[in-house]
């Protein structure tokens, strides 16, 4: 079996895989300061809201999204949201009153639901089919990269130039990966198939990678809420050392769990995704002390590795030019469905002890065992998601 390597990608892919970093860079590098923000502006008692308003917007694009990819093009889905990002980061600044503050939050979480898909669209147009795992392995790696440098660039950048200046250094960014994208060819194969479009917004054929998706964001949705609390709970001064250790392990993962899904089929790489994820939580059931901790952060970010490449090329496999878009749409869906039902059961079930912790672990790690299941018996009666290359 010959084998590839990355180089062999084209120009194209890795320009859309740069801006895809300056995208996501532009609007996670605000994330850690939006909370004071808000305070300064009275409206402490919404901190709640940052993320859900953002969430609940970027869900709302998501069907539109997969539409606007499949009938004006891929570059013109990453193009209209990520200006979007630049007029948002231009609008925070004169964001003094509550309501419009949540005017603009929403504003940027429905951009950030348009570029996504153009963005996976566009790596499976260009890709030959037998390598979209790894390809999107290494995209979902840029993207992952510029969140994190966004994490820790934020505060950074407020300390030297003010709160201003960061905005404005996000929208700055924003307007690199635009021009970045203004550049890239559509590909011809999806213009071919302009009069074969359907305006229909779902493509439900992807139900099956986003039942998974939905399966596995639930559990991610109630960690991010609770985890920096229980982190401190475990006896750590640094709220983020289990996201930043299961980010970690998820990039060093992307590539070997692309091929890997290449080779084996999609539902292989979430049942081993799955597993992972579900030791984790059980040992952060069953098991306590610092260590354990961290060993379980690794086992969560490399299970998060294995299981988003896969289920990205699951759907464009599932799809064809005229409709991948919309089947990468659903699994978007899917995600913010996953996250919002975690965020909000967690916070729900949250009671700041022991045994309110463990209650939103075990039922993340019954999400888990069932995605499993169904990975699992996908794996039996569907052998044909296996892609084999060539």
């Amino acid at each position: 079996m010959a084998k590839h390597k990355p180089s062999e990608f084209s120009r194209e892919f890795w320009l859309m895989c740069f801006g895809s970093l300056l995208f996501f860079l532009s609007y996670n590098l605000m994330l850690p300061e939006l909370p004071d923000h808000l305070r300064k502006i009275g409206g402490a008692k919404y901190l709640g809201w940052i993320i859900s308003s953002f969430s609940i917007c970027a869900l709302l694009a998501r069907p539109f999204s997969g539409l606007v990819t499949d009938i004006l093009g891929r570059k013109w889905a990453m193009m209209g949201g990520t200006a979007f990002c630049i007029v948002a980061g231009l609008l925070y600044p004169i964001s003094q009153v509550v309501w419009l503050f949540f005017m603009v939050r929403g504003l940027h979480g429905f951009s950030t639901g348009f570029a996504p898909t153009g963005f996976a669209a566009y790596t499976t147009d260009i890709i030959p089919s037998h390598r979209h795992g790894e390809a999107l392995g290494w995209q979902g790696l840029f993207s992952n990269m510029g969140t994190s440098l966004g994490y820790i660039t934020g505060s950074l950048l407020v300390f030297l130039f003010g709160r201003s200046g960061m905005y404005l250094t996000s929208s700055l960014l924003a307007i690199g990966a635009m021009y970045i994208f203004s550049k890239l060819p559509e590909d011809k194969a999806a213009r071919q198939h302009a009069g074969k479009r359907s305006k229909k917004i779902f493509h439900w054929k992807s139900w099956k990678p986003a039942l998974l998706m939905m399966l596995i964001c639930i559990p991610f949705g109630a960690i991010l809420t609770i985890m920096p609390d229980f982190t401190v709970f475990s006896g750590f001064s640094n709220k983020g050392v289990f996201l930043s250790v299961s980010v970690g392990f998820s990039l060093l993962v992307r590539i070997f769990s692309g091929r890997l899904s290449d080779r084996l089929g999609r539902p292989f790489s979430t049942a081993i995704g799955s597993s992972l994820q579900l030791i984790s939580l059980l040992m952060l059931i069953f098991t306590h002390g610092k260590i354990w901790f961290v060993i379980s952060g690794i086992f969560y970010g490399t299970g998060q590795g294995f299981n988003a490449p896969g289920l990205f090329a699951w759907a464009g496999d599932n799809s064809s030019s005229h409709t991948k878009g919309r089947a990468l749409g659903m699994l978007f869906i899917a995600l913010e469905i996953g996250v919002i039902i975690g965020s909000l059961g967690g916070g729900y079930l949250f009671n700041g002890t022991e045994n309110g912790y463990r209650n939103i672990f075990i039922a993340s790690a019954g999400c888990l065992a069932t995605c499993l299941l169904f990975s699992i018996w996908f794996i039996g009666n569907h052998r044909n998601n296996k892609v084999n290359p060539q």
